[in-house]
């Protein structure tokens, strides 16, 4: 099976996961529709005021970030490559009463069905960057949409904790290379699915920062952070802003990187 099957599989899987992620209490969609932001403070702060901003999303799922950036004010573009995923952001759009446009497309397809060198921002967040085999074409689609003095905003799980178990034992090497298919039956939600192969890709901090530096991009900030969405070891404690974190938090659990070009 060559990487394009692969991805193809995994379209069908996220197709699955889009219309129970949207009644999940994970996503708290409810909240959503009564005014909740889904954005972070620190996603906020790095961009700055977004209005009358022209705003891609790439890999945006149902669009509930997406909405989130609407709500401040940018002119908002969301991309996935799940059809019905765009089909949920587009009925939330509608019944928020928010502008948007949601486009089906695979990522690196992204100029060809969108204006390139036409976005202020791009943006890309959250458990995104493993399901793309190729970093490097990543980048140079990033790199090709954004207009000269725009800005790339990544906010990513850290690669680290790919190589640990919910007891953050090491499992598998930070390095390792190559796709990594697994069978499973449950979302990150926590809601059961039926049973299904996926397929990942490995990436690194290092392997990110030359994609971007290599499409022409210049890193402005990268930070790691100690923080996470969710809890994924027992050990692990909420604070009064919803993140959760390891006791002395000894351990980078997100990546963020703001680039422009």
């Amino acid at each position: 099976m060559d990487d394009r099957e692969r991805v193809e599989r995994n379209r069908t899987a996220w197709d699955l996961r889009a219309g129970a992620h949207v009644s999940s209490e994970f996503y708290d969609v409810d909240g959503f529709r009564g005014g909740r932001s889904s954005l972070r403070k620190f996603e906020v702060e790095a961009l700055g005021d977004v209005r009358g901003k022209r705003l891609l999303h790439l890999m945006c799922h149902f669009g509930l970030d997406t909405l989130s950036w609407a709500r401040l004010g940018a002119e908002v573009t969301g991309v996935d490559f799940s059809g019905e995923a765009v089909a949920a952001a587009r009925r939330l759009a509608d019944e928020v009463g928010l502008p948007a446009r949601f486009v089906q497309a695979d990522v690196y397809d992204v100029a060809d069905v969108l204006e390139p060198a036409s976005y202020d921002v791009v943006v890309a967040t959250y458990g995104v960057l493993v399901w793309l085999p190729d970093l490097n074409e990543f980048a140079r689609v990033v790199a090709r949409m954004l207009r000269p003095g725009g800005v790339l905003f990544l906010a990513e799980f850290h690669p680290m904790l790919s190589m640990v178990d919910g007891e953050l034992r090491v499992r598998t090497s930070y390095f390792r290379t190559g796709a990594v298919d697994r069978q499973v039956a449950s979302s990150y939600t926590g809601q059961e699915m039926k049973e299904h192969v996926q397929t990942t890709w490995p990436w690194t901090v290092s392997g990110l920062v030359n994609a971007l530096s290599g499409a022409g991009l210049r890193i402005e900030r990268l930070d790691e952070l100690p923080v996470d969405l969710r809890q994924r070891s027992p050990e692990m404690v909420q604070d009064a802003d919803g993140f959760w974190h390891l006791p002395g938090d000894p351990l980078p659990l997100l990546v963020t990187c703001l680039a422009s070009r």
